[in-house]
């Protein structure tokens, strides 16, 4: 039925072996009348194996500080989204995601299940775009001697999308609410290529100039919105460069020039370095970009290689996979693992060199592989994390197809007598590793269902990371299971004495226990590490004003408060010693006012506890008919909106101010 194509092909316009090229034509205008059903059955089944995720809740791990801790990206208005396009919260420039967050907390509110359901809507249509690229991409890799609806493309592409759609590692940036910018980027990103693909047949085949500048205008478009979803686009011109020579053949078209084929990139690769340097402030800013002193040349390199074998690994054998994989020490990162990642490394770029004309999809794959993986490899090393599964969200596409093009070869490789047979046997197997994966996936999803089922699963692939034996303890702080955190977060000091963070949330654990020496000397600890830990100045402030060291609750609130001038609670808290403190060397009534202004200009003057502090400061420094006019203002807002306790509370200070009297704090406050 199908052979390889005629000697008087060129080498480089030979179709891949693996994808053989047809003897006699299939009827195009005959399609299967099944076609419709193959995209429709891929959303059933992809929605089946995710609905752990619906189930699930915010698991603690950057969806608390994005969701529960963020309020700017809830309303839509000039003010939102001037801060959603120039914001660096927690080292990501994402204004696209956050709209998405905008229209999930407009729906949904607090309700979790919303929130998940947009994230496997967006992977299911990531999945479906991504079918229809195969198609197109196995089609171009036979030549186009192959029909773009026949039956074996169909199949073959739906298998390809399966196993992206259903594999283990994509769990994480489905079932993750944090990692919305993934899938919501990698939709964009492959609709991107899709439309590139389009644009390229639409050359081929002589279509109208305005189809095809249509196609290229759509595809530089999606690349735009995927880079404000996330970097991640910014590897988008060299894989189609990749894409342009195997399996497009470009390169070798007479009628399309070199400088041509580069000059249709130019868009796509200033958009690309724009993205890539603005992600680098991103990350510089909120904190997460290691230094060359901490994590060397010799070290990232190490993690280069290790990287790129962890992936075709993990994809090939999708066991023991965790929410995070923290660097090693150097023992482990120079140990035998690197040699055997160097040479696995090495013998793959040589035998995809030395076959490319061979098997140009293999060195296509390849490419394109290290393309999508290069900026999170470790060379501009972001965070904790060695690796990670969502990283693989598009990087490992290329396998699938390359998978998917063995699959076709196999069902169009036979003769007429052996066909069905083979047939058979080919979907039965690939239906049967389709089910297996889709099992995998499914049990990893359920892993993301709490942020205890979560570290627990954590500690037990990185029994050796202080942040994931950290992580789980606040899992079990919310479970309010409070003696296992404690041995949680001293589990995370023994394997790294300088955690800051397990400092600081074994020091919240204690306060709850009412340990509060234990408590104060675990914050003093935590901000001799990292100073800029806002929330341990804050609970150490606290603890020390009941101890009645007032003075030096106020010292460590403005070191505070200068390094994070957008913490409004701890400089409400901060401005309220400086105004009512019983001990008059600790107030200060005009920095009170100071502060407590910056608090209620930020929040617009519409929060009655903030505007009872600013009254608060305005009385302790004389200005009593300020502190009335204010004091009445935050009593008709509490009246409306914080009920009768707040509005009593400002009633009564109300009094003293138009007595001409301060309001102090009592000593049994």
């Amino acid at each position: 039925m199908y052979k390889t194509s005629t000697s008087s092909d060129t080498p480089d316009q030979r179709a891949d072996p693996s994808v053989p090229a047809m003897t006699s034509p299939i009827r195009v205008d005959q399609p299967p009348r099944w076609r419709y059903a193959v995209p429709v059955l891929l959303a059933v089944v992809i929605l089946i194996v995710f609905i752990p995720a619906l189930d699930a809740g915010f698991v603690g791990w950057d969806d608390d500080d994005l969701i529960l801790n963020t309020t700017r990206y809830r309303t839509l208005d000039a003010q939102s989204l001037e801060w959603m396009f120039t914001t660096s919260y927690t080292g990501h420039f994402q204004p696209l995601t956050w709209l998405s967050f905008t229209m999930d907390w407009a729906l949904w509110h607090r309700e979790t299940f919303g929130y998940h359901l947009t994230n496997v809507l967006l992977h299911i249509l990531t999945a479906l775009t991504f079918y229809f690229l195969t198609r197109r991409l196995l089609v171009a890799a036979t030549n186009n001697t192959l029909s773009l609806r026949s039956a074996p493309a169909l199949w073959s592409a739906a298998f390809a999308a399966a196993l992206f759609a259903l594999h283990p590692l994509r769990a994480e940036s489905v079932a993750w609410v944090a990692e919305r910018r993934d899938v919501l980027s990698g939709f964009l990103y492959v609709l991107s290529v899709l439309f590139y693909v389009r644009f390229v047949d639409a050359q081929d085949h002589g279509a109208p100039t305005g189809a095809r500048r249509a196609n290229y205008v759509m595809s530089v478009t999606h690349c735009a919105l995927s880079l404000l979803a996330k970097a991640s686009a910014m590897t988008l011109p060299l894989v189609l460069l990749v894409l342009d020579v195997y399996p497009l053949r470009r390169r070798r078209d007479r009628t399309v020039r070199r400088r041509r084929l580069l000059l249709e990139k130019l868009p796509f690769l200033i958009l690309a370095t724009l993205a890539a340097m603005r992600a680098l402030i991103a990350q510089e800013q909120g904190g997460a970009l290691q230094t060359w002193g901490t994590h060397g040349l010799w070290a990232r390199l190490a993690q280069v290689c290790h990287g790129l074998t962890f992936y075709v690994g993990k994809t090939f054998c999708p066991t023991d996979l965790g929410p995070l994989y923290e660097i090693p020490g150097r023992a482990v990162l120079f140990g035998p693992m690197l040699w055997i990642s160097v040479t696995a490394v090495s013998l793959s770029v040589v035998l995809a060199i030395a076959w490319r004309r061979r098997f140009p999809s293999l060195w296509a794959t390849m490419a394109i592989y290290i393309v999508v993986l290069l900026p999170v490899l470790g060379l501009a090393q972001s965070g904790p994390q060695f690796v990670a599964d969502r990283y693989s969200y598009l990087s490992c596409m290329g396998f699938a197809v390359l998978v998917a093009g063995g699959a076709l070869g196999w069902l169009g490789g036979a003769d007429q007598r052996r066909g069905l047979r083979r047939r058979l046997v080919v979907l039965t197997g690939a239906a049967g590793i389709v089910g297996m994966l889709a099992h995998a996936t499914r049990l990893q999803a359920d892993i993301w269902v709490s942020g205890r089922s979560l570290w627990a699963r954590g500690v037990k692939v990185s029994p050796d990371s202080a942040i994931a034996h950290t992580n789980y303890g606040d899992a079990l702080v919310v479970d309010r299971r409070l003696s296992d955190a404690v041995g949680a977060y001293r589990t995370a000091l023994s394997l790294n004495s300088e955690d800051a963070v397990a400092h600081h949330h074994l020091g919240d654990v204690y306060r709850q226990m009412g340990r509060v020496d234990a408590a104060i000397y675990c914050y003093h600890h935590a901000l001799k590490i990292d100073p800029n830990r806002f929330r341990a100045c804050l609970s150490l402030a606290q603890l020390l004003i009941d101890r009645g060291h007032g003075r030096d609750a106020v010292t460590i609130l403005r070191d505070g408060a200068q390094r994070h001038p957008d913490a409004l609670e701890l400089i409400d808290f901060l401005a309220q010693q400086l105004a009512s403190h019983p001990d008059e060397r600790v107030r200060n009534g005009e920095e009170a006012i100071a502060w407590s202004l910056h608090v209620n200009r930020t929040q617009g003057f519409g929060a009655s506890r903030t505007l009872m502090t600013l009254a608060s400061a305005y009385a302790s420094a004389g200005r009593y008919d300020d502190a009335v006019l204010t004091a009445e203002q935050a009593l008709s807002i509490a009246e409306r909106e914080s009920g009768p306790a707040l509005a009593e509370v400002i009633q009564y200070r109300l009094s003293l101010f138009r007595e001409g009297k301060p309001y102090r704090f009592r000593a049994d406050r």
